[in-house]
């Protein structure tokens, strides 16, 4: 590429380079890494509207993640979930053309289009636009987003009925009782989910012991539990606080069902897999965690992991009913000689 540069007074090419930028955007600082032309003759930046234009919209995303609004490419994703163009998706919301545009483009939107643009992941907020009257969109337009929201909403009606279940359970800052991590039930189904799928006969006593286990083995690696569950001191050993509680909101968004079965002298639940979750929520460390504990002790009975359980201060020290901190993971012996 040759452009002028104004230092060299003469036509020059050019190089690209990553320099530190600073601009300021509604009043916040934003400090950044962005390419930009360079004269190959004196070294200075020269100026083209390219990469001009990929810095600004840069400094904007930039600055949008840190207010937690939608960036550019995420507003382009959303409407091409649905498959709808940007007249489309400005005649579903009732507005102008060249706002989607320039928010595609970079410009930063205010809150409350933000709330709407956000609010329309979920699929059923769409089929209840097209329920109302007075959008712009052709019948054609109407009939497809109709089908394409409803393909969505069933493929992720597990994920959206957790969403609401989410919506109605406190929310507990992180602390020294859910592994530094605020509870995320969405988390926890995908982490039943994730060991219902590779265990067979999956008995409730069992799965509750590979969580725990799962939790606070990553806590005592990364210094963060997995699933932001809270675990109490049971008889037959740690077990997720308002396990059946959390167990049902799983089983009711279709990710489980929990079916009585018989173990010698008494009844219990069986967890079968349902609708399998997304287990890229999971990072490499969280999953190699998972992977560890099904290793190790996978095929461990509920029988011998409840034994091994009972051997550890933790439960030992603790009354029942009494929570479990995740400041005991360092200390359980069960992980001894233990390696990811």
């Amino acid at each position: 590429m040759i452009r002028y540069c104004v230092n060299c007074d003469d036509e020059r090419a050019l190089r690209e380079e990553v320099r530190r930028h600073t601009l300021v955007i509604k009043g916040k600082r934003i400090e950044f890494d962005a390419e930009v032309a360079v004269c190959q003759v004196c070294g200075e930046v020269v100026a083209s509207p390219d990469y001009d234009d990929a810095a600004l919209r840069k400094a904007y995303d930039l600055y949008r993640k840190q207010q937690g609004l939608l960036t550019s490419e995420e507003i382009v994703t959303l409407r091409k979930r649905y498959g709808l163009s940007q007249r489309a998706l400005a005649r579903l919301l009732g507005w102008g053309l060249v706002t989607i545009q320039r928010y595609e483009k970079g410009v930063i939107q205010d809150r409350a289009h933000d709330q709407v643009l956000r609010s329309l992941f979920d699929p059923r907020r769409v089929l209840a636009l097209l329920g109302r009257e007075g959008d712009d969109l052709t019948p054609g337009e109407r009939e497809c987003l109709r089908r394409k929201a409803q393909e969505i909403f069933e493929k992720e009606r597990a994920q959206w009925t957790l969403a609401d279940v989410a919506r109605e359970l406190p929310d507990q800052q992180p602390n020294v009782y859910n592994g530094r991590r605020r509870f995320d039930v969405l988390r926890f189904a995908t982490a039943v989910s994730w060991f219902a799928t590779r265990v067979e006969n999956l008995v409730k006593t069992k799965l509750a012991k590979l969580l725990w286990l799962a939790d606070f083995k990553h806590f005592r690696d990364f210094g963060v539990s997995i699933t932001g569950v809270s675990y109490a001191r049971l008889p037959h050993g740690p077990a997720p606080d308002k396990f059946g509680l959390l167990l049902s909101h799983a089983a009711v968004a279709g990710v489980i069902e929990l079916e009585e079965a018989e173990f010698g002298e008494y009844i219990g639940d069986m967890i079968r897999p349902l609708t399998p979750l997304d287990e890229t929520l999971f990072d490499e460390h969280e999953t190699a965690t998972f992977e560890y504990i099904l290793r190790r002790f996978g095929r461990h009975s509920a029988k011998r992991l409840s034994e091994l359980s009972h051997q550890e201060n933790a439960w030992l020290e603790r009354a029942n009913g009494e929570l479990i901190p995740y400041d005991e993971a360092p200390k359980l012996r069960i992980f001894e000689g233990s390696s990811q």
